[in-house]
């Protein structure tokens, strides 16, 4: 009988395999081993040549003959025990079970280049990891030939050396220029240039006053208005006390004009539209929703959760009873759940619907929705319940009836002066009722009015108002804005690109990008909004009109990294027009002034070992005295160590309750206190080590 080993991208996936294979008959005995995520990176430029270490301007641009990976520290360990896995065991072939896309043949085939391993590879292929869908993708193994995953391959190992060459060539020339670390990204920059460009438009805004006239009819109020213009301001105050001076005691109805505005439920969630539904709804941040779904996906809750696409294809959408069925078991859907699937015509319509069931319109993954595994007895937390329910919600609300109300609009006339009121009366609530909890506002209709019909006016009132500077981005909008950044560009034809590229970044990087532009203190967090900081508008001011700020520079390479996974680019010109770019992009960036302000140090504290200034630093506290090596780090397993948290370390005191995670994958919560120049762990429970 045939060897093979599989290989899953997190060890909980492979328990999962793991458990099914065990119930299967297969023509082979499989070992199981797992990655934990990324195990290797590219290597850094030094790594290459001795001379690239040195930050030159006459070393750029540095490009590689050919690109080699190295071990990532924090899975030496995971990677050494697979290597001795391979060396000491006769396999057959490999079965590649990394996630379903592109990511996931990168993290495979970067570790297999690493690791000098030459022996044939099957993919395993499911967007789900419920039992069924692991037992159709073990039986039904992919050949590494396939041409949609060898394109995939090529695609997902461009990227990175794209990634590689553009970040770190025009990271150094910024920086040498600059005079202090400035990072610079293909997708990282434009995305800190929405956000610029939206804090200086909020800094040169000037609030300017205007007015409007409110009438009151009793039972519903109405604006004034200039038949003309359809403009409801008036600038001048005086102008607004004549027009409210020349309104009578009684107002005609001249026109009344209601339409029915029928609206179907919104399509599944995209990861996209899952960050934003949750962080409108909850304030929770993109990162925050994406590291939920993920542990959501990992109890086989839902389905693959960092997907692009929001519809379901034909093949899943036909047996989709099952996945209703299980929110039977939640209390809160019990009857609507039973309504839908006693509906059997409306659920074929469905089904047949282009809004939401589309082969065509697929990623590497269909849209999110929740699997045939009810929640039963896992214990899921407070945030990992909100995400399971919006998840439950949209799937349940595509089956049920359209939302559907009456728009009424009312013009009335007073001494020649023209007035408006608008109301909603709604028809059928329809899948809305899942959403009663979130609604803000409840619709009011207008009374019942006839045309020549006259009021009586109760009272009018002058209402002054002033004018607002537009809204910093929150996670949700700023998402959208990455997503649709085609508003951002003029030409029609790159709009396009940008639109069929969806955007910058993906829904699996974009939350990590906006992460980061945080932690290099480009951009900042108050409340639910990101704030340029005065270091990442001076960036873009520097670097101005280069197409690395652009979004089309990112919507354009993606298109050809799409072009090679549909077989219509070859790799090898991918290859030599991406080379021929770096080269000149690099020149032209050399030649730029980078005019930013100087890093201001932030103190934390005296120096344990020499009493000189602690400094916050990109990866954690250091002491200014060079000769010094103390050194406190900002990431401790997984745990993150503030300023302030560093603040009292540094004056003996213990700090919060942090979250860690310990190297067996349990999480738990402690204090730290430095005890001489060392940090340990301080525990509220005494009897735990």
């Amino acid at each position: 009988m045939k060897r093979v080993l599989l290989i899953a991208e997190k060890p909980s996936l492979m328990r999962d395999i793991q458990k099914v294979y065990k119930t299967m008959n297969l023509p082979y005995q499989i070992d199981f081993a797992s990655f934990v995520g990324h195990v290797v990176e590219l290597k850094e430029p030094h790594e290459y040549k001795a001379e690239w270490k040195k930050w030159d301007l006459n070393l750029l641009p540095m490009m590689p003959e050919r690109y080699e990976f190295r071990v990532k520290k924090t899975a030496y360990k995971v990677y050494k025990e697979l290597e001795q896995t391979l060396k000491a065991n006769r396999y057959d072939f490999i079965i590649n079970a990394c996630d379903a896309g592109m990511e996931g043949e990168n993290i495979f085939y970067s570790f297999y280049k690493r690791v000098g391993c030459n022996l044939p590879v099957k993919r395993f292929w499911t967007s789900q990891t419920t039992d069924p869908a692991i037992r159709h993708a073990l039986t039904n193994l992919i050949d590494e030939q396939d041409l949609l995953i060898r394109n995939l391959r090529n695609a997902a190992m461009y990227r990175a050396v794209f990634d590689w060459l553009i970040g770190l060539n025009l990271t150094r020339a910024a920086t040498v220029k600059g005079g202090r670390i400035i990072k610079i990204g293909r997708v990282m920059t434009p995305t800190l240039a929405i956000v610029v460009k939206r804090e200086l438009e909020i800094q040169h805004f000037k609030p300017e006053p205007y007015f409007q006239i409110e009438v009151d009819f009793g039972t519903f109020k109405a604006l004034w208005f200039n038949p003309k213009t359809n403009e409801n301001k008036v600038a001048q105050l005086k102008e607004a006390e004549q027009i409210q001076a020349s309104i009578g005691n009684m107002a005609t109805i001249k026109d009344i004009k209601t339409e029915r505005k029928t609206m179907f439920a919104p399509s599944l969630h995209s990861l996209l539209e899952l960050q934003k539904e949750a962080n409108k709804f909850f304030g929770l941040t993109s990162s925050e929703t994406l590291k939920i779904a993920q542990n959501l996906y990992e109890k086989k809750l839902i389905t693959y959760p960092r997907t692009e696409s929001k519809h379901l294809p034909t093949n899943f959408a036909n047996q989709i009873e099952g996945n209703i069925q299980t929110l039977s078991s939640l209390q809160e859907y019990k009857d609507v759940v039973s309504s839908i699937l006693a509906n059997k015509k409306q659920l074929e319509s469905v089904k047949r619907s282009k809004k939401y069931v589309d082969d065509k319109k697929l990623t590497d993954h269909h849209a999110i929705t929740v699997t045939d595994v009810p929640i039963g007895k896992k214990k899921l937390t407070t945030n990992e319940l909100k995400i399971y329910h919006l998840i439950a919600r949209r799937l349940l609300a595509i089956f049920m009836p359209p939302y559907v109300i009456d728009k009424t609009a009312v013009v009335l006339e007073s001494n020649q002066q023209y007035l408006k009121a608008n109301g909603n009366m709604v028809i059928d609530k329809g899948y809305t009722v899942l959403y009663e909890s979130f609604k803000k506002k409840q619709e009011h209709p207008l009374p019942s009015l006839q045309v020549n019909q006259q009021l009586p006016i109760v009272q009018s009132k002058i209402l002054s108002k002033m004018t607002e500077p537009p809204v910093r981005y929150t996670d949700s909008t700023l998402l959208d804005a990455m997503f649709h950044a085609g508003r951002f560009v003029e030409d029609k034809e790159l709009q396009k690109i940008l639109k069929d590229a969806e955007g910058i970044g993906t829904s699996a990087t974009r939350a990590e990008i906006i992460e980061k532009l945080i932690s290099i203190g480009m951009i900042a967090r108050e409340g639910k909004s990101f704030v340029a900081t005065q270091f990442g508008i001076d960036v873009i001011n520097s670097v101005g009109q280069h197409d690395i700020v652009s979004p089309v520079l990112t919507a354009v390479w993606s298109k050809k990294l799409k072009d090679i996974v549909d077989g219509s680019l070859s790799s090898g010109q991918f290859y030599q027009e991406m080379q021929q770019y770096v080269k000149e992009t690099t020149a032209r960036f050399i030649q730029i002034e980078m005019d930013v302000a100087e890093k201001q140090q932030v103190v934390v504290g005296k120096c344990m070992k020499c009493g000189q200034p602690v400094i916050e630093g990109f990866k954690g506290y250091a002491c200014s005295n060079k000769a010094c090596k103390f050194f406190i780090s900002k990431t401790i397993m997984k745990g993150k160590i503030t300023a302030i948290d560093a603040k009292k370390l540094l004056t003996g005191k213990e700090t919060r309750e942090i979250r860690f995670t310990w190297k067996s994958g349990k999480k738990g919560k402690a204090k730290l206190k430095l005890v001489g120049e060392k940090v340990e762990f301080v525990f509220s429970n005494p009897e735990k080590t």
